[in-house]
């Protein structure tokens, strides 16, 4: 049976939903799906949800620009903003699909749902096979989980039926609860009601599995407030001048060390070397008669698989000049004789930078950057307030 042609929002007189992407009536203030009460904008004529970040749509071309053309857009919304990539032409869209199928989804190994259930479904298939097969199911397809209690008929299973459907539940559960032992343990007794209170088990597994999400959110939301509490933290310690004093773990540059997000979010990967930074603060004693009699230098340093990331925290009353990004070059240059990296990636923090620093930064290498408290502190809180309020909303 051919498809319906898809109708549009112009067409058809609706509201769609930016949330769930439903074709709601002009009148309504609210989706009458998910009860949010935000909306596309005209130019987004139709919604379909892939995550809560990503979506595909069918936008129109801004009339300024020429004659109005409908097009296929892929968004992607991040903590910084939005990402678009607009498809105009069906041969794009014909030739980015057979890159992924043929060329790299082979790479990744990657498998459809109906492949991989159609293996789990294979007579003689061992348990440990099975197990595994739903392990990649879980993973790659976890939307199949709400689908797999939508079409259980509890009234049509068999005894033997509620065994299997028990067995595979269970290999579920030990796959989708890894992170979270109480979700885990209601996972299980639920599937134990299952051959004695069929009908009120699935009920309450539907339940649980859209609790589930709720309870996605409500960890990462979670981890953002801890995140601006440690904003919170690296701004009150760079604003008095006591703290930076302190050394040890509590000392500032080791509480950036653990949370280099706050300088690229590439980096809350970042695994500190302690070893290669004493090596450096050795070196520079042995080699620099000027050091002797004065304080180690204290810096930021890590790895991010085969990046080094060296980071160096000036006063805030003292301003950046050349001297300073000399000695940082130095660091590099001590690192290359007693560490292996491929690349690097060193910066100079403070409040203000030299005339003659900004003019020589012209000339070094890319590497090389400055960064000031300001942009650090406020940059970073804005975002993660930003992505707080945007969780909050999903929640409701």
């Amino acid at each position: 049976m051919p498809k319906k042609p898809l109708k549009t929002k112009l067409e058809n007189k609706v509201k769609i939903c930016s949330r769930c992407g439903l074709e709601n009536n002009l009148r309504n203030t609210d989706c009458e799906k998910c009860k949010s009460s935000r909306f596309e904008p005209d130019w987004v004529l139709a919604k379909s949800v892939v995550n809560r970040q990503t979506s595909v749509q069918i936008t129109t071309t801004n009339p300024e620009y020429g004659e109005v053309q409908k097009r296929i857009t892929l968004s992607k919304w991040w903590p910084g903003g939005r990402a678009t990539f607009h498809i105009t032409k069906p041969g794009q869209w014909e030739t980015v699909k057979n890159i992924i199928d043929e060329k790299l989804t082979p790479i990744l190994g990657w498998k459809s749902a109906e492949k991989i259930i159609k293996n789990i479904s294979k007579k003689g298939i061992s348990s440990a096979e099975k197990k595994k097969e739903i392990n990649n199911l879980v993973i790659s397809h976890p939307e199949l989980l709400k689908e797999i209690v939508t079409h259980i008929d509890s009234k049509k299973l068999s005894a033997e039926d509620f065994d299997s459907l028990t067995e595979t539940l269970g290999q579920i559960s030990d796959v989708v609860t890894n992170a979270n032992a109480g979700f885990r343990e209601a996972f299980l007794s639920v599937i134990k009601k299952l051959p004695s209170q069929p009908q009120r088990a699935l009920e309450d597994l539907d339940l649980l599995l859209k609790g589930w999400n709720l309870n996605v959110i409500t960890n990462v939301a979670q981890q953002v407030r801890t995140r601006l509490e440690t904003i919170n933290l690296f701004e009150e310690r760079i604003n008095d001048p006591r703290t930076l004093e302190i050394k040890g773990d509590n000392s500032i540059h080791r509480i950036l060390e653990r949370a280099m997000w706050l300088i690229d979010e590439r980096y809350w990967l970042l695994h500190s070397n302690a070893t290669l930074r004493k090596t450096i603060g050795d070196q520079l004693e042995k080699h620099n008669k000027k050091l002797h009699g004065k304080k180690r230098p204290d810096f930021v340093c890590g790895t991010v698989g085969e990046r080094l990331v060296i980071l160096e925290l000036k006063r805030p009353s003292h301003e950046l000049t050349t001297d300073d990004l000399n000695q940082l070059e130095t660091y590099i240059a001590i690192a290359e004789k007693h560490f292996k990296f491929s690349t690097f990636s060193a910066y100079l923090v403070g409040k203000s930078v030299s005339a003659d620093l900004k003019q020589r930064l012209r000339y070094r290498s890319g590497s090389f950057s400055v960064l000031y408290y300001s942009n650090i502190i406020d940059d970073t809180k804005t975002r993660y307030d930003e992505f707080l309020k945007t969780i909050e909303k999903e929640r409701v």
